[in-house]
């Protein structure tokens, strides 16, 4: 997956920095019935991937989310243009990518047994996706 596109129509782009041990990207919109944040919440108290949403909502929603999720990059997005740039084609999706940036896992969720199965290729072998240097914040 390149590591810098555009993600809405005003030509804002973004440059993902992949994580160590691997990196979340969640596509999701405050439109889409099925885009349940209780499950990005359970994500969040158990893997410690390098996260990054990408949220097709308005600015207020945006920062909600952002509040819930300190640790994980929040970007207002639209999905026309991630269509076009990244092929998403419908939410909630997730991608999981290795240290260099290629798509190991993805697919859409619509629970945390669906995600966990997505992202699994991270999982299995980076376990929590915390190094074992690093401490619990």
């Amino acid at each position: 997956m390149s590591n810098d596109f555009l993600i809405d129509r005003t030509d804002k782009r973004v440059n993902i920095e992949y994580g160590s041990t691997g990196t979340i990207v969640f596509f999701m919109s405050k439109t889409c019935e099925k885009c349940d944040f209780t499950i990005i919440s359970q994500y969040s108290k158990i893997l410690y991937f390098k996260t990054y949403i990408f949220l097709d909502a308005d600015e207020q929603f945006v920062n909600d989310i952002q509040q819930q999720f300190p640790s994980f990059q929040i970007q207002k997005s639209n999905l026309t243009v991630l269509n076009k740039e990244l092929n998403v084609e419908a939410v909630p999706m997730v991608y999981a990518l290795n240290k260099v940036g290629q798509i190991v896992g993805a697919g859409i969720f619509n629970t945390y047994d669906s995600l966990l199965r997505k992202i699994s290729p991270l999982v299995e072998v980076f376990g929590t996706g915390r190094l074992s240097h690093e401490s619990i914040s």
